[in-house]
C-alpha cells in the first residue's frame, strides 16, 4: 500500500504553495508601491504597535542591519515612526504613521479578497480542516530543529 503523503509529495506542494504566495504578496504589495519585505514590516508593526527594532528582526527572521534599512526608508517615506523607547531611550520603538496604516489596511483588503476567493473553492465544510492542518504544520515547523526554519 503506498503512503498517502510522502515528503517528496510534501515538499513539492510546499514549493508551489510558497510559489503562488510569493507571487500573491509581491502582488498585493505592489498595488500599493511597496516591497514585498515593506510589506511584512507594515503587517506585523500593524500588529505590534511600539515594538523594538530588535523584536521585529526576529519575528521576520531578518538581521537587524538589513531590517534598520528597510525601516529606514519607511520612516522617510511617512510609513513608520522611529522614537525613543520611552523605558530606555537607548532604544527606538517603531510603530505605524496614519499614512502606514492606510497603506497596511489596501494590501489586508486585497489579501482578505484572495483568500476569500480561495476558500471559495473549496467546500465549506473542509474551511477548518484547511485551518486546522495550516496551523499544525506552522507549529511543527517553528519547533523544527532544520537550518532552513525560520524562527517565526
Amino acid at each position: 500500500m503506498k503512503p498517502v503523503a510522502t515528503f517528496v509529495n510534501i515538499r513539492e506542494t510546499f514549493q508551489v504553495l510558497v510559489r503562488r504566495f510569493g507571487l500573491l504578496q509581491k502582488d498585493g504589495a505592489q498595488c500599493c508601491g511597496i516591497s514585498v519585505v515593506h510589506s511584512h514590516i507594515l503587517y506585523e508593526l500593524q500588529k505590534r504597535p511600539n515594538i523594538a527594532l530588535n523584536e521585529l528582526a526576529d519575528l521576520l527572521s531578518m538581521d537587524t542591519s538589513t531590517l534598520s534599512r528597510q525601516v529606514h526608508h519607511l520612516v522617510e517615506t511617512g510609513m513608520v515612526n522611529r522614537l525613543p523607547d520611552p523605558k530606555d531611550r537607548r532604544y527606538v520603538v517603531l510603530s505605524l504613521t496614519a499614512q502606514g496604516e492606510e497603506q497596511h489596511a489596501q494590501i489586508a483588503a486585497y489579501m482578505e479578497s484572495y483568500f476569500a476567493n480561495v476558500f471559495e473553492q473549496i467546500p465549506a465544510e473542509k474551511h477548518e480542516q484547511v485551518l486546522e492542518s495550516l496551523l499544525l504544520m506552522n507549529e511543527a515547523m517553528k519547533k523544527s530543529a532544520d537550518c532552513c526554519t525560520p524562527p517565526l
